[in-house]
């Protein structure tokens, strides 16, 4: 087989497609770049496609992304992925999508088939960068599906990023990135069917910024056609103190800012027309220099989007638990989340620590956090550093999303199932080698890097991964539920490099990891005071600026 094989299909609403089989998946159809909607102009919103371009229905080459200049993926993935084309950006044809079905489905299609369960991906990285590429091709998981006797059709999306996607304009523009992002739900809603899909069994997951994502469309409006998904996966994100959604009237502020950091004087509307003749380029550099005491990007509390406009990190649980569409959710993290900021952590000192977290906390709640890592303030530096890397890593992951499960199995009837991902990062060429770092599982849940891996095992693992999110899918349960039961007995799924996969309770978990459940504890009640507060737990700016 060829590596420019296609099948056309002949979709009932919009019409004939090609698609490419691969000889990596030779049982899948790709459909590569289906534009979802369309961009009027810059910061505005899109607009959802209803048909498709009659000019061409070749639909087997990867498509452009938002514009974003930054990558760290490919740096801890072992190297760029072989063969593949450097990527494109564009600003208008970036919203985009892949659709992975199972040849012999498309083959026998009727009205009376069977439809298949659909499993959406949203890609992650802070919302300023982040793409549909080799790594992250779904089209693995789809062949596997079969494999396991689970088919289902598989599905990625793009969106918008950085000022592009989450700038809030004068004009009432804002979260154009989420926009985007439900807008190609509401397509694959609308045009799966045709594909042999079931539009009512919907898996989103996420990662990162993904993640974030799929929690800000569980606490938004529920379009008239009815919700957008039914099942949810979070991997590495909640939306916690250093994501939550901004008050608009601070992104308003940094509307402002933005503006001034690319030399435009003028306020208002004004500014905003000469920001959308800037090139995008200028627009895209400003973006990624762009920075807020929190995170770089993050979405903005906007009552046409989100149902609950008071959205504070404390209140986001509860929030999550009244998303009633939302039944059943897997929730979890990776070993080592805070290694993904060992650089910024290097900057500082146990004291430049301690005035870190006494410039957003009390004395008292400072030197608790302070307690529960074990920090000194004449302490090695390089011990130092991992206790730092740890507290980074639970505050901006762990912690939040700890609270989060520990709510939705105590207070609501959702199946809530958890999981830590412990597997070390396998590649010698990666600055992260040997580290279960933030965004590691996604070197293995697609199962696209298992060409790389040095060891059976690992593909052992990186299968079972995509077994287990594809038969939560299906409607599965993929392990045993979590359960908040005070006093550790709750079940995890732990994977790692000792036994795979395999069900732990958080007891017997943290005699294996780095990772303390109390720990998490005394951070959260640190934070106490805090509640109800926008607030950031560590001021990256200030850290910035602070010498290596």
């Amino acid at each position: 087989m060829s590596s420019q094989d296609t099948f056309t299909f002949a979709h009932p609403i919009l019409g004939p497609m090609t698609g490419l089989i691969s000889p990596e998946t030779p049982s899948i159809v790709r459909f590569r770049s289906i534009p979802y909607a369309t961009i009027p102009s810059r910061f505005q919103h899109s607009q959802l496609l209803t048909s498709l371009p009659t000019h061409s229905r070749d639909f087997t080459k990867p498509g452009p992304a938002s514009p974003h200049s930054i990558s760290v993926y490919s740096d801890n993935s072992g190297g760029p992925y072989p063969n593949q084309a450097p990527a494109q950006t564009s600003e208008f044809s970036c919203l985009i999508l892949d659709i992975n079905v199972p040849k012999t489905h498309l083959e026998s299609l009727t009205s009376e088939a069977e439809r298949l369960p659909i499993l959406t991906y949203l890609h992650g990285g802070g919302f300023f960068l982040g793409k549909i590429d080799e790594q992250h091709n779904t089209a693995h998981m789809a062949e596997h599906s079969l494999t396991i006797g689970k088919p289902v059709i598989t599905t990625a999306l793009q969106y918008r990023l950085g000022a592009l996607g989450l700038l809030v304009t004068p004009d009432g523009g804002a979260n154009f990135a989420l926009r985007d992002q439900a807008n190609a739900l509401l397509w694959v809603q609308k045009f799966i069917a045709g594909f042999g899909g079931d539009e009512s069994k919907v898996t989103v997951f996420g990662e990162s910024a993904g993640a974030i994502s799929i929690c800000c469309h569980m606490l938004s409006h529920v379009p008239s056609s009815g919700p957008l998904f039914q099942r949810a996966v979070l991997m590495s994100g909640v939306l916690g103190p250093m994501m939550s959604p901004q008050p608009k009237a601070d992104a308003e502020k940094n509307f402002d800012l933005f503006c001034k950091s690319v030399g435009i004087e003028e306020t208002g509307v004004a500014a905003l027309e000469k920001l959308r003749n800037l090139p995008v380029e200028k627009i895209v550099q400003a973006s990624e220099a762009f920075m807020h005491p929190g995170m770089i990007w993050v979405p903005v509390q906007d009552a046409s989007f989100f149902r609950d406009t008071e959205i504070t990190w404390d209140n986001v649980p509860k929030l999550l638990g009244q998303c009633e569409w939302v039944k059943d959710i897997v929730i979890g993290t990776t070993g080592f989340e805070g290694t993904a900021n060992r650089e910024l952590m290097n900057r500082l000192t146990p004291a430049t620590f301690l005035a870190q977290l006494k410039s957003s906390l009390s004395d008292e709640a400072a030197e608790k956090v302070m307690r529960a890592y074990e920090v000194e303030v004449d302490m090695d530096q390089n011990k130092f550093l991992t206790a730092a890397m740890r507290w980074c890593g639970n505050a901006i992951f762990d912690a939040p999303i700890h609270a989060t499960i520990r709510h939705l199995a105590t207070h609501t009837k959702k199946r809530v199932y958890r999981y830590v991902f412990d597997v070390r990062n396998p590649f010698p060429n990666a600055p992260f080698y040997q580290q279960a770092h933030h965004w590691v599982d996604v070197y293995f849940i697609f199962r696209a890097m298992q060409f790389r891996y040095p060891y059976q095992y690992l593909k052992d693992l990186s299968d079972k991964h995509a077994e287990l999110w594809i038969r939560f899918a299906c409607g599965e349960e993929p392990w045993s539920q979590y359960e908040a039961t005070g006093n550790g007995g709750g079940v995890i799924m732990l994977a790692d490099e000792r036994e795979g996969w395999v069900e732990k309770t958080m007891v017997e978990y943290e005699k294996l990891s780095r990772l303390s459940w109390s720990t998490l504890d005394d951070l959260l009640e640190a934070w106490d005071d805090k509640r109800g507060q926008q607030w950031y737990p560590f001021n990256l700016v200030a850290a910035k600026q602070l010498s290596p």
